[in-house]
Order: C-alpha cells, then sequence, then structure tokens
C-alpha cells in the first residue's frame, strides 16, 4: 500500500518511527515550514535520516503541491499532527481513503485542542480517535478509538506523553485493518455533536474573582509550557502559573489575596476557595514570583481594576 505521511512534532515523529519499524514506509512526508528553533522533534529530519522524500509546503492546497502529491500514486494519506486544513481537491487525491490522528473523542470534542480543552472542562477521561476524513471539520467516520483516565493533577503534558505513545499503535492496527480490508467505521450522531476552537495566548488569562479554584487549577493543568500557559498579573507585572494544587480541606477568603507563603508554594483564594500555587513565574525574566510576593499581597481582580480605575477617576463602565 502506497501512502503519504502528513505529520508534526512529537506525534509525527512517533508515528513515522513506529510505521518504519513495522515495515510501513511512506513515499512521501510532508511537513510543516521550519521556523526557527522549537521545542518538539522534527519530523521531516527523522524523515531525511531514513531517506525519505520530504517536502514542507507554505501552502499544501497549492496546485503545485497537489500536482506534487499526484505524483506520489498513493492508496492513502496519513494525518499525524498536520496542522493546515486541508481542502477537497487533496482530500481527492489519495485512491482510497485520509485517515486523520484526533486527541478528543468524537462527536463530542470535534475541533481545535481537544486535550487541552478536556483538562480546562474538568474531565476525567479523554479518548483518541482514528478518523475518516470527509469535507467536514471532524465529522468522518470513528475507525478506532481509545479512552484514558485523567488524574487530578495530570497536565497537558502527561496527556501528550499519553497520545504519542497510544497514536502510533492505533495507527498501526488501522493500517493493518486498510490492508485486510477489515475497517469497522463507526458513523458518529450529530445530536451529540460540540465544537471547540482554536485558543490564544490571552484565554489563559485568570482574574482571581471570576474563577472557582477548580477552574483556575484546571487552566494551569490545561495550559502548562511549553503551551504559553494561564496567567494572572502582580503589581502590573504578567505571571505565568505553572503548577497547582487543590486540597480537600477548604481554606476561603478574599480573591485574589495570597494567604500563606511557605515551602509548598502560595495559597491563593479564588472566586470560591483557596488553591496552592506550587510554581509561578515572571514572565519578562522567569523568576519566581514567590521570592518577590508577600503574605496578604492580591493577585489580579476585576474588583482591583475598578478600584485602581475610579482611583484614577476614570469609569470602569
Amino acid at each position: 500500500m502506497r501512502f503519504v505521511l502528513w505529520g508534526n512534532g512529537n506525534r509525527g515523529v512517533s508515528c513515522l518511527e513506529t510505521l518504519l519499524g513495522a515495515g510501513y514506509r511512506p513515499t512521501l512526508a510532508v511537513a510543516h515550514p521550519q521556523r526557527g528553533k522549537k521545542w518538539y522533534a522534527s519530523m521531516a529530519e527523522v524523515a531525511q535520516r531514513n531517506d525519505l522524500s520530504v517536502i514542507a509546503p507554505e501552502d499544501p492546497n497549492a496546485p503545485e503541491t497537489i500536482d506534487r502529491l499526484r505524483g506520489e500514486d498513493a492508496d492513502l494519506f496519513v494525518l499525524a499532527g498536520y496542522g493546515p486544513i486541508l481542502r477537497q481537491p487533496v482530500l481527492d487525491v489519495p485512491k482510497r481513503l485520509t485517515i486523520n490522528l484526533h486527541g478528543g473523542r468524537l462527536p463530542e470534542y470535534r475541533g481545535s485542542s481537544p486535550m487541552n480543552w478536556a483538562l480546562i472542562n474538568g474531565d476525567e477521561f479523554f479518548s483518541l480517535s482514528v478518523i475518516r476524513v470527509d469535507a467536514g471539520v471532524d465529522t468522518g467516520d470513528v475507525l478506532l478509538e481509545r479512552t484514558f483516565p485523567i488524574g487530578p493533577d495530570d497536565t497537558i503534558v502527561e496527556l501528550h506523553k499519553i497520545a504519542n505513545e497510544a497514536f502510533p499503535e492505533m495507527l498501526l492496527e488501522v493500517m493493518r485493518e486498510i490492508d485486510a480490508d477489515k475497517l469497522r467505521p463507526r458513523k458518529q450522531n450529530p445530536d451529540d455533536a460540540r465544537y471547540f476552537p482554536l485558543r490564544f495566548p490571552e484565554d489563559g488569562l485568570v482574574m482571581w474573582d471570576v474563577l472557582t479554584a477548580e477552574e483556575i487549577h484546571n487552566r494551569i493543568r490545561a495550559l502548562r509550557p511549553p503551551y504559553p500557559g494561564a496567567f494572572t498579573y502582580y503589581n502590573g507585572r504578567k505571571v505565568i502559573l505553572v503548577a497547582s494544587e487543590l486540597r480537600e480541606f477548604e481554606f476561603r477568603g478574599e480573591p485574589g489575596r495570597v494567604y500563606r507563603k511557605t515551602d509548598e508554594g502560595l495559597l491563593v483564594c479564588a472566586k470560591d476557595r483557596c488553591l496552592w500555587i506550587r510554581e509561578a513565574l515572571f514572565a519578562d525574566d522567569n523568576a519566581p514570583l514567590a521570592d518577590t510576593i508577600s503574605r496578604y499581597d492580591r493577585l489580579a481582580t476585576v474588583q482591583a481594576a475598578a478600584e485602581r480605575l475610579y482611583l484614577e477617576g476614570r469609569s470602569p463602565c
């Protein structure tokens, strides 16, 4: 079976290595254009080390790219972490189908960043799906699905580790089913569909009188580095919230106020109760917040912002 692997980052690398180890060799690898140093592995470099042809088009839907793809005479396109949306002319190129690795249960988690959203939503489980790509957004038949538990303190780093270990084996299973003509597709129920949009760095803002302790904890673990991070402000400086912990014992107080400062971290109150901030760094110099902040100091709240506007003689409304 002739196939083209479209991939990026650790997901693309792990899938490529697993496929090669099992005797599945793509005729072509399609990678993202490389711009500067990245924190994740380069699939293009791994492909080149294995003497594979590699392209990294600026526009995968451009006519010249489609002409190049047609020359591969591929039965199958495989998407493993590849970001840009492929239009119908590209999807029409392979003779059999295009499949994609999606980090969420379908149809409940269509759209962007499903693993981040699962953590933000406080889910106790997340699913990985291999799907047939059609003209819609994550609307194609589900070819294989696996579900994994989410621990109360698991972060996006742990979920990606699970995905990077599970996806290659899932892909290999589907490839073998395609080879044997034994696919068992599941139609998605559109009545259960939910769509989650692309996230932006500014979406991680934490105002301590707006969100509950659990909501803040979930944002911190969903957005921790190497993602841009949940963030707040202290004395006008941006602070990246790296790690947190919820305790069963409830300590309550005024939102944004720091009530304890110990070797364990900072106990900060949210809208409903307090949580421990285990690690927080200033965005401008990466210095620990704990080295600067004092007990009873306050982090960013809507109330504090309104007070400041009033003192400056400006209306907050």
